[in-house]
């Protein structure tokens, strides 16, 4: 046990002189995750668009029209303006707006006497969403006219005939007469001739914010920068003779690679602890989900480690291996969730980066961080993580007593 110990706090001490590498595995994913949290945390301005209106008709009914996108949740989308026909054509040809609505002389009369009639609606070709809106709500509108026509086509052309100011008993009487209407359609209206059940959609629980999502990839990006970085180190170790000196010494080959593990795990602790407190004071996450993922991805942070460590004493050649972890290292951080969340990615994508081993324990990081409850992480992705770290501490152990530390 003494040379466990040992064995950890020569490498704690080593590696806490090379300062800079440390707080190049720290910094990194500080600022990438900041500038990406802060991006995706913005709150945005609503979309807005301007729907630009020259009214040749000048009635109650065309009025009627720009009036509708001024009520409720649509008037916070769209601004109207009453333009002049060719002002309104100079700036829809300019992109200065979403939509220009010119409405004919003869609107009225020709949804009063049903009679066919064309709205020239010209829409900004460089926007989508706000135009498509426009036009549906005008759509709407005119069926609504077509529909109040079939109905009240009379009650409709005397309250037109009378201009701004009808007198009360014109008000009564058409009041009277679209009542009646109303009251013999009843009973053809309601009861409706069938049921209808709607059934509500189960409750379900919220989606995170993306800018959430964005956590256990930056804490991965951390975790596995140090675990490649820390992983070199035998090569230093084989470099000052420290190796082979260990294989004169019986034995102690096992009690060494686990004292380099319990020193890779106190540096993963602090590495995964500070950016994991970020993450949970600026996204509000509870704290009772801390400890479950802080021991998650600091056992995640010694099988890394281990498994880079065999890679590292498989090259011929320290350069070799910088190259081959390299080349490794970028693939794992794009695929597995550390510069974008699986939820943002294609489907297929997202599985195979489930699949690699920094996407494993991002996965189960975020199930962690966004359950309603603690220790979200299952059994199995536990004891997964266990067998993984073990098995890479033994083939590392191999691959040191044979060739590695003798060479």
């Amino acid at each position: 046990m003494s040379f466990l110990i040992s064995s950890a706090s020569k490498d704690l001490v080593r590696w806490s002189r090379d300062s800079v590498s440390v707080l190049l595995w720290l910094g990194i994913p500080f600022l990438i995750g900041g500038l990406l949290t802060l991006l995706m945390s913005a709150d945005g301005a609503k979309p807005r668009g301007t729907l630009l209106i020259h009214d040749k008709d000048q009635t109650f009914l065309s009025g009627a029209i720009g009036s509708a996108f001024t009520q409720g949740q649509l008037g916070e989308l769209i601004v109207v303006e009453m333009v002049t026909e060719l002002d309104g054509e100079a700036r829809i040809d300019a992109g200065d707006a979403s939509a220009f609505l010119l409405i004919p002389e003869g609107f009225s009369n020709a949804i009063v006497n049903a009679e066919p009639l064309n709205l020239l609606l010209t829409t900004n070709p460089a926007q989508t969403i706000l135009p498509q809106i426009i036009g549906d709500v005008v759509e709407v509108l005119l069926d609504a006219g077509f529909y109040a026509q079939q109905m009240f086509a009379s009650e409709i052309s005397t309250a037109l005939a009378a201009g701004n100011a009808p007198d009360s008993v014109l008000v009564a009487n058409i009041a009277v007469s679209i009542n009646e209407k109303l009251e013999a359609a009843g009973p053809l209206l309601f009861p409706p001739a069938f049921d209808i059940e709607i059934l509500a959609p189960p409750a379900e629980q919220p989606s995170p914010p993306i800018a959430l999502l964005f956590l256990p990839g930056i804490v991965l990006m951390a975790v596995l920068l140090a675990a490649n970085g820390l992983a070199a180190d035998y090569w230093s170790e084989r470099e000052l003779g420290t190796l082979r000196r260990l294989m004169y010494t019986p034995g102690r080959v096992q009690q060494f690679l686990l004292g380099k593990a319990l020193a890779v795990a106190v540096i993963t602790l602090l590495l995964a602890g500070l950016t994991l407190v970020a993450g949970f004071v600026y996204h509000g996450i509870p704290y009772a989900h801390f400890l479950p993922s802080l021991l998650f991805v600091t056992v995640a942070g010694v099988a890394l480690f281990s498994w880079f460590g065999l890679l590292q004493m498989l090259a011929n050649s320290r350069r070799a291996a910088n190259l081959l972890t390299t080349i490794l290292l970028f693939p794992l951080l794009m695929l597995g969730g550390s510069f974008f969340p699986f939820a943002a990615m294609p489907e297929g994508l997202a599985a195979i980066g489930r699949l690699t081993p920094n996407g494993f324990v991002v996965d189960r990081l975020t199930t962690e961080i966004t359950g309603l409850s603690a220790w979200s992480i299952n059994a199995g992705s536990w004891l997964l993580l266990l067998v993984a770290t073990t098995l890479g501490l033994i083939c590392s152990g191999w691959r040191l007593r044979n060739g590695f530390a003798r060479s």
